[in-house]
């Protein structure tokens, strides 16, 4: 990094890392010097701890640049960010994309949050994000991000479908969209539409839409119309990551949580039967309070019966503010000994299903020789041919043969 360069820090979810390709392209079409962004995040104590960190490492790595915090832990600790050496300002996470939140220019008028979008991707992304939701209506007892985000906010499909229709010029042939609470679209706008009824929409509209994905949904709002498009219409590739946090009907209940296991089991098994293709993936809040080993098990049990291929394992974290903090606490090394054994027997699971999938052709969206991934989301090695002029771009669609397994990853070769 040259003396004047500025740079942009990201830590946290994947909207997170959206906001951030915004903030840089700011710094990059305005030209900006010698600032330091750093975009922060608060889902758990230790991520609020190394955001702090962060700004620590920063002040003394670049001491004569302005040092501009902004994201979910500074807006929600605003005293502390704001007290450590040699931070310059702190901006709201509801001006974080606009360049005047940057430029030191006075806001033209009072703006309340709105959805950006990037003109240019600044980061060689081979896929095109669009967030299309913002903050969250409800309050889980163990989450802080709502105090971070607000409340949930929706996109009109008039300039969805607008977007869509720019990144497809621009050549992306995957999309993913993205959201805090992806599910929940629609509640804040006229006649309360629902997230299938606006993908059937846009699905129309965007004929040459190839491939897109969804990010994190919660299984309690999977409407009628979602629930066929995910079993029919190919072009929404066939894996969904779900908010899934415990397997156990008495946790969840105790984390206010508005699903069931047996919701999870009737969703998984309905879309496997319409596409045997499906995979699935799950966040997983493990030693919740009053957790037992039952309702660990019970957790176990629930991933292994759906077959979940990809589980973000999340030791609890007590967040002062939220009503779990204030709930009788499991031990520590509890904690710790059923995450690793989670991510123990999860892993299992994964090697299994690419040992099933080795010997396969398939297209893949190509990003690299190190990491691209399939449909299904196994992260997945492409052997390089020697002739160069063989290269896939990034971005591209590529047919590849499936031929091993290396750890957590399958190695695929170029089709001919």
């Amino acid at each position: 990094m040259k003396k004047n360069d500025s740079k942009v820090i990201n830590l946290g979810c994947r909207l997170n890392f959206f906001e951030s390709d915004i903030i840089s392209n700011i710094i990059q079409q305005r030209n900006l010097k010698k600032k330091i962004v750093i975009n922060t995040c608060a889902v758990t104590n230790q991520a609020v701890k190394k955001s702090i960190s962060e700004v620590k490492k920063a002040a003394k790595d670049f001491p004569n640049h302005q040092i501009i915090v902004t994201g979910c832990a500074s807006q929600i600790n605003k005293g502390i960010f704001s007290n450590l050496k040699n931070v310059y300002t702190i901006v709201d996470n509801n001006r974080k994309t606009q360049q005047e939140s940057y430029t030191d220019e006075p806001f033209e008028e009072e703006k309340s949050f709105n959805f950006p979008f990037l003109d240019k991707f600044s980061s060689n992304r081979s896929r095109a994000m669009l967030q299309i939701q913002q903050g969250c209506d409800h309050r889980c007892t163990f989450c802080i991000i709502p105090f971070g985000r607000g409340n949930s906010k929706s996109l009109e499909f008039e300039e969805i479908n607008k977007r869509t229709s720019s990144i497809i010029k621009k050549g992306y042939n995957e999309i993913v969209f993205t959201g805090v609470d992806l599910t929940s679209y629609g509640h804040d706008l006229p006649g309360k539409p629902k997230l299938g009824k606006i993908l059937k929409r846009l699905l129309n509209f965007q004929p040459e839409l190839k491939r897109l994905r969804l990010s994190s949904i919660d299984p309690a709002e999977v409407d009628e119309d979602l629930m066929e498009l995910l079993s029919n219409d190919k072009r929404l590739l066939p894996h969904i990551h779900l908010s899934l946090q415990s397997g156990d009907d008495l946790i969840l209940k105790r984390m206010k949580r508005r699903h069931n296991r047996y919701d999870v089991i009737k969703l998984c098994k309905g879309l496997k039967s319409s596409r045997s293709e499906f995979t699935f993936g799950a966040d997983v809040i493990v030693g919740f309070p009053t957790e037992t080993d039952y309702n660990f098990l019970n957790t176990l049990n629930l991933i292994k019966t759906c077959d979940f291929s990809n589980v973000h394992v999340f030791p609890y974290s007590p967040r002062d503010g939220t009503p779990a903090s204030r709930m009788p606490q499991v031990d520590e090394n509890v904690k710790k000994q059923r995450s690793e054994f989670l991510r123990k027997e999860s892993k299992k699971i994964l090697i299994n299903k690419l040992k099933k999938e080795i010997g396969k052709s398939t297209t893949i969206l190509f990003e690299s020789f190190k990491k691209s991934y399939t449909d299904g989301y196994y992260q997945v090695r492409v052997n390089s041919p020697k002739n160069k002029a063989l290269h896939p771009k990034s971005g591209s669609l590529v047919s590849v043969n499936l031929i091993s397994k290396q750890d957590s990853f399958l190695i695929a070769e170029l089709a001919e």
